[in-house]
């Protein structure tokens, strides 16, 4: 296999690019069992039989990988703290680590880096692990990602963000360099000596979902949009909310990164209901998801600008690297040090479609916590399983301040 990294690009030199969740399974499990059909998963995807290559060039590219480092162990740490004393340990992507599974007096705790896909790519990844674990039998499943060329026509970029593309990329080519893994390694260094993260974890029975649901549905609109009023009604200034938004053409069940956002910026009126405020805030969100020019603008962006200069979008935001114009490129995209980071970016990966019920064993909830990307300060994962939803917050932290 040989594909070329393109939209993906910006989670290459992320120094916090690591999924998390966590499974709760009602039933009694062994740990040799869950091995082995852990292997058998990783065996089964052919992106996580991959590694990642930066070539002289500047181009990185998913390789084959005769023996990835994917692994999985069992551990006396809870969720949290699985999270917390891997975070720091960089993921060897170029050996083909995409996934680190533990057995933990929490559950079964899955933590996989962005580039071996995204967080429904997580939760098909458990469905066949699962499946695996049950003793069923389970289908090769070839690599897709979604490079530019097979965006949507109509999402291309209007003509002055192409003349914003050219300018940057002239702009670089006068000073390029490419990034290198030993450039990875020091930035992951540097960075988490002074940082951690903290996740807090909500959970929502039935009875409470059930309650939430019935007031958005009287509002007239989705839940998402229900919890961001709730969240920014104490908020007192114009609130930037960014949403992760699911940008497969197709209706496939691959691993692999169809990551895409948008984001709206809303002030909560006091004057109104939490449900009115609500409305509004869905309808700037269907707007914005109508538009293909909007919901793949970020893709675009980062296929299309060289992917060396994306690279210091994450370097320039940890302080790894810096000049006068990466550093300018990088508060332009929300990358840079002194800009203002999204107040919150939200993933919700809505009700589960993957099977909770494998023989003698059952889902009984999953909690999913999204990386703390450079671009936001408070990051919060949303899913639900078996009418019980579960929302955490992943934020970052100065270790000196903590």
């Amino acid at each position: 296999m040989r594909y070329r990294i393109e939209t993906e690009r910006e989670n290459l030199f992320d120094v916090n690019m690591v999924i998390a969740m966590r499974v709760r399974i009602e039933g009694e499990v062994l740990f040799e069992e869950l091995e082995k059909a852990f292997y058998k998963a990783v065996a089964s995807y052919e992106i996580l039989n991959s590694k990642v290559i930066i070539e002289d060039n500047g181009d990185a590219f998913y390789v084959d990988c005769e023996r990835p480092m994917s692994s999985f162990s069992e551990s006396p740490l809870g969720f949290e703290e699985l999270i917390n004393a891997n975070e720091g340990l960089r993921f060897r992507i170029e050996e083909g680590e995409y996934i680190r599974g533990f057995l933990s007096p929490d559950g079964i705790v899955f933590l996989m880096h962005h580039l071996g896909g995204d967080g429904k790519s997580l939760l098909y990844f458990i469905e066949t692990f699962m499946r695996l674990f049950a003793g069923e039998d389970v289908g090769y499943v070839a690599f897709e990602n979604l490079p530019v060329s097979a965006l949507p026509k109509d999402s291309e970029l209007p003509y002055l963000y192409r003349q914003f593309v050219k300018f940057w990329n002239n702009r670089w080519a006068r000073q390029r360099r490419v990034f290198t893994y030993a450039d990875m390694d020091k930035a992951y260094s540097d960075f988490w000596k002074d940082h951690k993260t903290k996740t807090v974890v909500e959970e929502y029975s039935s009875d409470a979902l059930t309650d939430l649901l019935a007031k958005s549905k009287e509002a007239g609109c989705s839940l998402t949009s229900y919890l961001v009023a709730l969240w920014i009604k104490d908020i007192p200034y114009r609130a930037d909310v960014g949403f992760a938004v699911d940008g497969r053409l197709t209706a496939n069940r691959n691993m692999g990164n169809f990551a895409t956002g948008i984001h709206i910026s809303y002030r909560y009126n006091g004057k109104l209901s939490v449900g009115e405020n609500a409305v509004k805030i869905n309808q700037l969100m269907k707007k914005r998801l109508a538009d293909p020019r909007v919901k793949y603008s970020v893709l675009h962006f980062i296929g299309e600008i060289d992917p060396a200069l994306i690279d210091t979008l994450s370097l320039e935001a940890v302080g790894a690297y810096h000049t006068r114009n990466t550093a300018r490129f990088a508060d332009i995209m929300n990358y840079g040090q002194n800009v203002k980071k999204k107040d919150l970016s939200i993933t919700n990966l809505m009700r589960s479609d993957i099977r909770t019920e494998f023989g003698y064993f059952r889902i009984s909830d999953i909690a999913f916590v999204p990386p703390v990307v450079s671009y936001g300060k408070n990051l919060i994962g949303i899913i639900t399983v078996n009418d019980k939803m579960i929302v955490t917050h992943h934020v970052l932290k100065d270790r000196k301040r903590i």
